[in-house]
């Protein structure tokens, strides 16, 4: 007997069921059907309990048609490369051995221009140290080749090579317009810095970021750094520092000397603002308006209920910092993640709630009007039985109509991997409505993206009585002769359909 277990809007996954007996059983677990987003495959205790982290690392990256992405396998003890396939909703091992220390985490950038992936990898820790007689502690960097016929990636001879001397919590990897890589981490409480002097094997001596105001950069055990190449000719680097209560950056302008760097800005708080610093920072750029704008998501420390707790920061193009709250204390929102969609103007964060572990949620603004609703988001990644799904990551990389975008997240109980998916190609995309059940004649509001243009709203197949439409909303109105199942919503480019049922009672 054939059947289907529906596990994400518009999408199912077909499995066997012969007998109810403990194998067909497992394959049910296995296939289990998530309220929102898709529950891959269990990574086992023989690694870190969160491979998905660190907060500014990416694990994924899209290159060729596919996404991709470092994750542990148990089975090996070692990082994998693995392929999702977007028919299914499932990743495929491809076999090929990225790190193997099972304590490592990694920060993945696919040089597409070039054709190589880059993998920076370290051996975790919650305080940052040197190792010096302890090479294999030391972060490492991996570069892969991609063979467009075989779909496989092969390690480049010479790799991996070393890139720091030490322990850290989070290694971040950047490469700036003239082919130079670079690095930061934290190490005993200074922001430190290393890049590769003569192609990508050879890399200098560490150093402390050289700002002027050396007491910036020297932060508490908890604090971390990231950094990102941007406006076509500059490396930026953010660290949080709890001790003085701010977020800063750096710039390097490309073609300078290793230790030339800008003055240090304050992104966090502005000029009138008083929130202070937590050590959660992702960054993305846009490297299509001249100078290149920055976008951070972060964390504060704050504690008052409606205080701002996660944030986006945004460096504009008068190289001015703006901050807009994604969350609020009350929210009990983490591990923000911010991705952007330039082609459609539009920009997407992501973060989990509560702060121990639960769901992924997120919400989207236009980029030129940048304004985030209050509340918890959208659900994005939530099962029944993944009580602390947490850790969110995604790519380096901007998004458009041909990458979609794919979140991952882990669950530190379960050990398993989940992630979700939206279509960018301009099919609706349903990612809550309210309320989940009423008798016709129910108005319900319907929130997602690429709702312009809708030409139908249904409830389980029955067109709604009538609805009015905007890009990230709809208001429909339940028909009489509806009955509970999904909601899809119709315009050009395809059909969404709601995760959820709507529930019609009498």
């Amino acid at each position: 007997m054939m059947n289907t277990l529906p596990l994400h809007a518009g999408r199912q996954v077909s499995f066997w069921i012969i007998t109810v007996t403990a194998v067909s059983l497992a394959v049910a677990i296995n296939l289990y059907a998530v309220d929102v987003g898709y529950r891959d495959f269990y990574y086992g205790t023989s690694g870190t309990s969160v491979p998905s982290g660190e907060k500014p690392e990416s694990k994924l990256w899209w290159n060729a048609g596919f996404w991709w992405g470092s994750m542990y396998n148990d089975a090996s003890k070692t990082y994998h490369i693995y392929r999702l396939d977007t028919a299914s909703q499932r990743w495929t091992d491809t076999g090929t051995v990225l790190d193997n220390r099972p304590s490592s985490k990694a920060d993945c950038l696919w040089d597409n221009i070039n054709q190589k992936l880059y993998v920076a990898s370290h051996v975790f820790t919650t305080n940052g140290v040197p190792l010096p007689t302890a090479p294999s502690q030391w972060g490492r960097l991996y570069r892969f080749s991609y063979n467009t016929i075989t779909r496989s990636y092969t390690l480049d001879s010479g790799f991996p090579v070393n890139v720091t001397r030490g322990k850290s919590e989070t290694l971040v990897l950047g490469k700036d317009l003239t082919g130079q890589l670079w690095v930061t981490y934290v190490e005993s409480q200074k922001v430190m810095v290393n890049r590769s002097v003569n192609g990508d094997q050879v890399w200098g001596t560490p150093f402390v970021l050289p700002v002027k105001k050396s007491e910036t950069v020297n932060v508490s055990s908890d604090d971390i750094s990231s950094l990102i190449a941007f406006g076509g000719s500059k490396i930026g680097l953010m660290w949080s520092n709890q001790l003085t209560s701010k977020m800063y950056f750096a710039v390097h302008l490309d073609g300078d000397a290793d230790t030339t760097w800008q003055a240090e800005e304050t992104a966090l708080p502005g000029p009138n603002g008083t929130e202070n610093s937590d050590d959660h920072i992702n960054l993305k750029s846009l490297n299509s308006d001249g100078s290149g704008r920055v976008f951070a998501a972060i964390k504060t420390s704050l504690t008052q209920s409606n205080a701002p707790l996660v944030m986006l920061l945004v460096r504009d193009l008068s190289q001015q910092w703006k901050s807009y709250v994604f969350g609020r204390v009350q929210d009990h929102h983490t591990r923000p993640v911010v991705l952007l969609d330039p082609d459609h103007n539009r920009i997407f964060m992501f973060a989990t709630a509560p702060e121990s572990g639960g769901a992924i949620y997120y919400k989207t603004t236009n980029m030129t009007n940048i304004f985030f609703p209050l509340g918890l988001g959208s659900p994005f990644i939530k099962t029944s039985i993944d009580f602390r799904t947490n850790n969110p990551t995604s790519t380096k990389q901007n998004l458009n109509s041909s990458t979609g975008l794919v979140v991952l997240a882990t669950d530190q109980d379960t050990r398993y991997y989940l992630h979700n998916t939206i279509n960018l190609s301009g099919q609706p995309a349903i990612t809550s409505f309210t309320p989940t059940s009423g008798p016709a004649g129910t108005v319900v509001t319907i929130t997602g993206i690429q709702f312009t243009g809708a030409t139908a709203v249904a409830f389980n197949g029955k067109a709604a009585a009538s609805f009015s439409v905007s890009s990230l909303a709809i208001l429909a109105t339940v028909p009489a002769g509806a009955t509970t199942g999904k909601i899809t919503i119709t315009n050009a480019a395809g059909t969404g359909v709601s995760a959820a049922n709507f529930t019609v009672t009498p």
